[in-house]
């Protein structure tokens, strides 16, 4: 077909509407086509396409192309679906053809043909939009839900009892009236408008009234607080300021402080609780004008006695954990001495060595002795017998042992560390350990955390050294002073730990605890300035006993190095201390000046029952795992406000 015949062809072209059943979007279309002024025969190819104007505007749908439609006489027929786009809006249908089986673009015919309404398609349209009122007698059915929706202004009256409602009314409800409480199935009423006497569920509220539960079933999750009723408190920090009738459950692994209110903020029979959860343990402070009466334990100075030994220039002692048995040494051929009865009486052990450093397992019966100059020595027998282990001839300045024996670890003056994991049989030089002049070593008490003290004296690194694997690796602890430290102790976890450090000629050294394993230290500033040469530490690292050397004195502190308190034993040449565990009973070693002759000192806190010490000096401490309830009972014959304990677990230590 050429475009000759095209043009006639959109010249003749006409078009008319057919009927249409409303069933989906398609309708049926219906046109004429001349070819060359005579009515076409053949297959033609027709496209149609939806505008909304004559010319130009705005394509309604994409186009719709028939292919091989077959045009009689001039007539054909269409089936065509734009989709759901006839709303009532005039729309025009624009025509393209071309000869099929052409590749040939589409010859639009001009003009485009306007779609036109039958006769019944106007009455539907009439009939989609009722005029009048439409007679109740017509609906037949069911309204669907969509259909009713909107706002209704009447009244509506509903009178019918059977009524029933599915669904939610809105409203502000200010007309409802006459409802019955037990209606209100779900939902929650505000606070705002209950009555004061009501009890709200997750709030603050006062029961004035005299409330009584006499269902044996009821329980209550939580604390009760007040009049001797005591609620309990964790308490993750240091330090606390103590209110009434309040119970504090201390997790630190420091020391917990606690302090006690005030008399003015006290009714007589308040009651303050103490429980140690964590491994810090607790120290309770009064304020001025406060004591706390009871029956403590007391660091004083009038308990250490001599034993029952002969005269000796004794140099090292160890002990049980308990305290009953005990092991001492002393140099110039003085052997080996042994005691089961807290060292009180002694007897000479058959062994010819001298060490000038021993340690104990926690029963006793393994003990170990390295020898200046010499060996390292075991007895697994608490000290009859005694025999050499291999390890090497050097200068050995301390040991140390864990609670079973099996763990032992031992310090060379200017040299390494050496340790062993058979009860001291055999000897392993820990090339990680530093070259140093160390002094002393402690540890754990499975023997995994040790803490070794370094005296310095030009050699570098004069720093406090840990490990945490039985000795094999060692870290020189940066926050550890650069100092002569020559005595180091342990709690039994080994997070605790306590140093002292000799004086540098020109000021005394000073003792340091540490409350992680080392890590960090802190200078107790009320010890006082001294030569430190020995320290022991109870299993807590509560309680602490220092040497000096040659100031010649012993101190107790009973509160993590806080405070301490001077010895009444004095100007003896202390070389060295031993404790047990529960730093109830220590002993301590001295030679005199020309190392001829010494004694062997033991001690045992005294039972203090009166009162503490009056004011902010006085305070009560207790070990982890301790407890105290201390109750107000109100002002003592000199006007301070008395505490007392009445109930307890643990040992607990005045000041």
């Amino acid at each position: 077909m050429n475009r000759h015949f095209l043009w006639l062809v959109s010249a003749c072209f006409a078009v008319t509407a057919s009927n249409l059943f409303a069933q989906g979007t398609a309708f049926l279309y219906q046109g004429r086509l001349n070819d060359n002024g005579a009515a076409a025969n053949s297959v033609y190819d027709f496209r149609y396409a939806l505008y909304d104007a004559a010319t130009n505007g705005n394509a309604i749908s994409a186009p719709q192309t028939n292919y091989a439609t077959g045009v009689t006489g001039g007539l054909f027929m269409a089936t065509l679906d734009f989709g759901a786009v006839f709303t009532g809006t005039n729309y025009w249908l624009a025509l393209g053809v071309r000869t099929n089986g052409s590749t040939n673009a589409f010859t639009l015919l001009w003009p485009r043909q306007p779609l036109l309404p039958v006769p019944y398609a106007i009455f539907a349209n009439t009939a989609s939009n009722l005029l009048g009122a439409l007679s109740a007698t017509q609906l037949v059915g069911t309204l669907p839900s969509a259909q009713v929706s909107g706002n209704y202004f009447g009244a509506v009256n509903f009178t019918n009892g059977n009524n029933a409602f599915l669904g939610t009314f809105a409203g502000n409800g200010l007309n409802v009236s006459n409802l019955n409480g037990s209606l209100i199935a779900t939902g929650t009423v505000a606070d705002a408008r209950l009555s004061t006497n009501v009890a709200l569920l997750n709030t603050n509220q006062t029961f004035s009234g005299a409330n009584v539960f006499n269902n044996a079933a009821n329980s209550f999750t939580g604390s009760f607080f007040g009049n001797g009723l005591v609620g309990w408190i964790p308490i993750p920090s240091n330090s606390v300021q103590a209110v009434r009738d309040t119970g504090y459950l201390l997790l630190n692994t420091n020391v917990t402080t606690v302090t006690l209110p005030t008399a003015g903020a006290l009714l007589v029979g308040d009651i303050i609780r103490i429980s140690s959860a964590g491994s810090g343990g607790w120290r309770v402070a009064q304020n001025a004008g406060e004591v706390i009466s009871g029956t403590f334990l007391n660091p004083s100075n009038s308990s250490w006695l001599p034993a029952s030994v002969v005269s000796k220039p004794w140099r090292a002692i160890a002990c049980s954990a308990d305290g009953v048995k005990m092991v001492a040494s002393a140099i110039s051929a003085g052997g080996i001495y042994v005691s089961t009865d807290y060292g009180k009486t002694w007897s000479q052990s058959s062994a010819t060595f001298s060490p000038t450093c021993l340690a104990s397992s926690a029963d006793g019966t393994k003990l170990f002795g390295g020898i200046a100059g010499g060996g390292i020595i075991y007895s697994w027998n608490s000290g009859s017998s005694w025999f050499l282990s291999d390890a090497p001839t050097t200068n050995w300045n301390g040991i140390a042992c864990s609670g079973n024996g099996s763990n032992v670890v031992a310090v060379v003056n200017n040299g390494r560390i050496y340790t062993s994991a058979n009860n001291g049989t055999n000897w392993t030089r820990q090339a990680n350990s530093a070259f140093a002049n160390w002094f002393s070593v402690a540890c754990s008490t499975d023997g995994k955390k040790i803490i070794a003290a370094n005296y310095g004296s030009g050699l570098s690194g004069a720093k406090l050294s840990t490990s945490t694997d039985s000795g094999v690796t060692w870290t020189a602890q940066a926050n550890s002073d650069t100092t002569n430290w020559t005595a180091v102790a342990s709690s039994a976890d080994g997070t605790k730990l306590a140093a002292a450090a000799y004086g540098n000629g020109t000021s005394g050294g000073r003792i340091y605890t540490s409350a992680d394993s080392g890590v960090n230290w802190t200078k107790q500033t009320n010890a006082p300035s001294a030569n430190w040469y020995g320290l022991v530490s109870s299993y807590d690292g509560g309680r602490l006993a220092a040497i000096t050397n040659p100031t010649n004195s012993i101190y107790v502190s009973a509160n993590y190095g806080l405070n301490w308190i001077k010895q009444s034993v004095d100007n003896q040449s202390w070389y060295a201390i031993a404790a047990s565990l529960d730093l109830t009973t220590i002993a301590a070693v001295t030679a005199d000046a020309g190392s001829t002759g010494g004694q062997i000192f033991n001690w045992t806190p005294a039972v203090q029952g009166t009162s503490t010490t009056v004011g902010t000096a006085g305070s009560v401490t207790g070990g982890a795992g301790s407890a105290v309830e201390l109750q107000y009972v109100g002002p003592d014959t000199f006007g301070n406000a008395r505490f007392m304990p009445i109930g307890g677990i643990g040992t607990f230590w005045a000041n």
